[in-house]
């Protein structure tokens, strides 16, 4: 099975699996996915027409094939790419940046690696990430400030110094895309002999707050295809402070998790690339505690002592953060924190104490699974930079790109369709299933469960299968809280797959199986084609049991006020109260209380992202009615963010917001849709009003204002639900007027 495909060779099973090399270059095989990428897509582009797109399961067989014999049919191309990153400190830039962007190009080359680099040469690709191009203690953080010109403009100023000299060298540049994202920018610059060579350019952002909200630390990203190699960029800044090393995984982890790349055929995240540059100032920082022996070593120069105590080393080499990312040897001196306009670490007496720290870093990530992947790293180093508080650093890295010759690539393509055809025949395939019962015991809210079921072709013939529902072949299950992966595919005799079937009760699912309209019970129909007709199909049932552990999170505000006790200890069969036995549910009030009384001063509050493992201690606390034990506070707010966003219904109907006027009075709007609400709504919505302007009474220390709180509770409690845009850019949005009113307004005072 490990065996490579030669041109007449069997083909190999897609879900076979290979060893890995190192990180220079890529292993000799490939897990394939199944359902979402057609052979067109190989390297990141071209065009899917080849195939048809019904069937997911053959294309991703057929794909593996190609993948094995990939050498066939493209041909190496060499790419440089200069990638650097600096927190310019919300400074403008005049400074000389030369030394940054342009440096000596013979370079001092990182440990056991030998500069190739030409004294004329300059890299075919850059990539330059800024931090804190805006002051991020300014009132507001939602609104998109329009910062790139004066930043890109002086970047261009550099690059086309000499361009006369540039055009004769074929240097000269265009910038192939720039996004931003409050204080993040990222521009993309290549050569422009190079513009032909690029196609499917898109651009993300991604807030790191709790639901994205609050620009102020997050990441942008920018993904291409050059040649017919797909290479992702991100820029991000992450969160701040020695001890927040949680805060700053958890960071990564949503970046990774929700940044998508949206505005191509499919969507694609950070890990669906073949090559991927993470810069920027991720803010960890070194666990020495005491200060003037760090700087001794720094005075020493002894970096190597210092490095035991990075952070970033330590959590990666603890499998916490940046997982499979790779990061040059680091010879040069912490980046921060310096005095602005020297090159002295900032030791002022006056000033908060910082330790020096390499908070600003560059990692690269290769895909194993793609033949011919190769990354080099040149140098990895900082310039010398006075006018920020950070040093800039930069890397340069040589890139084996690859280029299709499609001539070649359909006459292997061909080969291997009919190949595959050949396979195909009438004979009545056979599988064999491992298990058929699947039991998930205990399941909680937003906490998945996975089982894997291995499915085996004992027969003589390709066996293709998918799962059938109502939805039609190929389909997901019709039961919101399950799902299974591959659902359709082929499987070559004598050949296994796995099928992760997984139970993942959400908000959308919480609400019947909390009430006993639901129950996590279903059978999946795993159903095999004969040939190429589906009514000869032979049927295998998998049945699925399960037992959830009823939650707040997903309940009504009438359920949760008309049960007195803790929702886990109320059966789905309990009559609740007719009538509302509580003012409001105990869940707001319990989460309330305790930010009251332990976090109404923390800084960047609901704006900062919690602890998943505390935030599930959280739910668990407040459906089995047991005390809360030490929890982070930006814990205990993302919960009650969760909590709110999981409502069944909105606490404030986001119907009577749309029935608003654009010339309405703001105010007797505000107290006529008061009127409107339920008792119940009423009594929730005016308690939460009442907690967050206590909540902005403390901003001198949280640092909270109306404006940052706003897009973030309007999704809470209207759940008002924009796109990226209006989240991030437009505050005249009507549920964020209306919010804001409430929030500021004299007239909305409770006493």
């Amino acid at each position: 099975m490990d065996g490579k495909a030669g041109v007449d060779s069997k083909l190999q099973d897609p879900n076979s699996t290979r060893s890995r090399s190192n990180e220079s270059g890529s292993g000799s095989g490939s897990g394939v996915r199944s359902g979402n990428r057609g052979v067109g897509d190989l390297g990141g582009g071209g065009d899917d027409s080849e195939l048809d797109q019904s069937n997911l399961g053959k294309q991703a067989w057929i794909e593996k094939a190609m993948q094995d014999r990939r050498s066939e049919w493209t041909e190496a191309k060499k790419l440089t790419v200069f990638c650097g990153t600096w927190n310019v400190n919300a400074k403008k830039p005049t400074e000389n940046i030369t030394t940054w962007i342009k440096p000596s190009t013979k370079q001092t080359p990182t440990t056991d690696q030998t500069s190739s680099i030409g004294n004329e040469e300059l890299p075919d690709i850059y990539c330059l990430g800024f931090q804190e191009v805006v002051d991020l203690n300014a009132q507001s953080l939602l609104v998109d400030h329009n910062v790139s010109k004066d930043w890109q403009g002086h970047i261009e100023n550099t690059l086309i110094k000499t361009k006369a000299r540039q055009i004769r060298m074929g240097e000269e540049y265009v910038l192939k895309k720039s996004v931003h994202l409050v204080g993040l920018l990222m521009l993309i610059y290549v050569k422009r002999d190079l513009v032909s060579q690029i196609k499917r350019v898109d651009a993300e952002v991604c807030g790191v707050g709790i639901l994205g909200y609050g620009g102020n630390k997050g990441a942008v990203a920018v993904r291409m295809d050059v040649y017919d190699t797909s290479i992702c960029f991100i820029n991000s800044h992450l969160a701040a402070h020695k001890n927040n090393v949680q805060g700053r995984n958890s960071d990564f982890l949503n970046i990774c998790k929700r940044l998508r790349f949206k505005g191509l055929r499919h969507d694609e995240k950070i890990g669906d690339h073949n090559y991927s540059f993470w810069i920027g100032d991720l803010n960890y920082r070194l666990t020495c505690t005491d200060l003037n022996e760090v700087y001794r070593e720094v005075e020493e120069s002894n970096i190597a002592k210092l490095l035991r105590s990075d952070q970033l080393l330590l959590e990666k080499a603890s499998q916490r953060t940046f997982q499979g990312w790779h990061e040059g040897d680091i010879t040069f001196l912490p980046t921060y924190k310096y005095e602005t306009g020297t090159d002295r670490y900032d030791r002022r007496e006056d000033k908060k104490k910082r330790f020096p720290a390499w908070c600003d870093r560059i990692q690269w990530k290769i895909d194993q699974k793609v033949k011919g992947t190769k990354v080099k790293m040149l140098y990895y180093k900082r310039a010398e930079q006075k006018s920020s508080d950070h040093k800039p650093v930069m890397a340069w890295f040589d890139v084996t790109a690859q280029n299709v010759i499609k001539l070649a690539k359909a006459r292997v393509l061909q080969s291997i369709t009919r190949q595959f055809d050949a396979w195909e025949n009438n004979q009545i395939p056979q599988v064999s299933l491992a298990r058929n019962h699947l039991n998930f015991a205990d399941v909680r809210f937003e906490m998945p469960q996975r089982q894997v079921v291995v499915v085996e072709n004992i027969g003589k013939s390709v066996a293709e299968y998918y799962f059938a529902s109502g939805a039609g072949s190929g389909s997901q299950p019709s039961k919101e809280w399950l799902s299974v992966e591959p659902f359709a595919g082929y499987i070559p005799p004598g050949h296994k797959i796995e099928l992760q079937i997984t139970v993942h009760v959400g908000s959308k699912s919480a609400g019947p199986l909390n009430q006993g309209l639901d129950s996590l019970q279903s059978m999946l129909i795993f159903r095999l084609k004969c040939g190429r007709q589906d009514d000869l199909g032979k049927d295998y049932y998998i049945t699925i049991n399960g037992s959830y552990l009823r939650s707040a999170f997903g309940c009504s505000l009438e359920y949760l006020v008309r049960s007195p006790m803790p929702v886990r200890s109320v059966g789905p069969s309990t009559k609740v109260h007719p009538e509302a036995v509580l003012t409001l549910p105990k869940e707001v009030w319990r989460i309330a209380d305790y930010i009251y009384q332990h976090g109404m001063q923390e800084e960047d509050l609901f704006l900062t992202s919690g602890d998943q493992k505390q935030i599930a201690e959280i739910r668990e606390c407040l459906d089995t009615g047991a005390d809360f034990g030490k929890f982070a506070v930006h814990s205990m707010a993302e919960a009650f963010i969760e909590f709110l966003v999981s409502l069944s219904q909105p606490i404030f109907r986001m119907e009577l917001i749309d029935e608003m006027r654009s010339d309405a009075n703001l105010t007797d709007f505000c107290k006529q849709a008061l009127l409107r609400l339920t008792p119940i709504h009423y009594n929730a919505f005016i308690y939460i009003l009442s907690f967050l302007r206590e909540v902005l009474k403390y901003s001198s220390s949280n640092k909270l204002t109306a404006d940052k709180i706003v897009p973030l509770f309007t999704k809470c409690l209207f759940h008002y639900n924009p796109g990226a845009a209006e989240k991030l850019q437009n505050m005249r949005q009507k549920p964020y007027l209306v919010l804001n009113h409430y929030l500021t307004n004299d007239d909305f005072v409770v006493h």
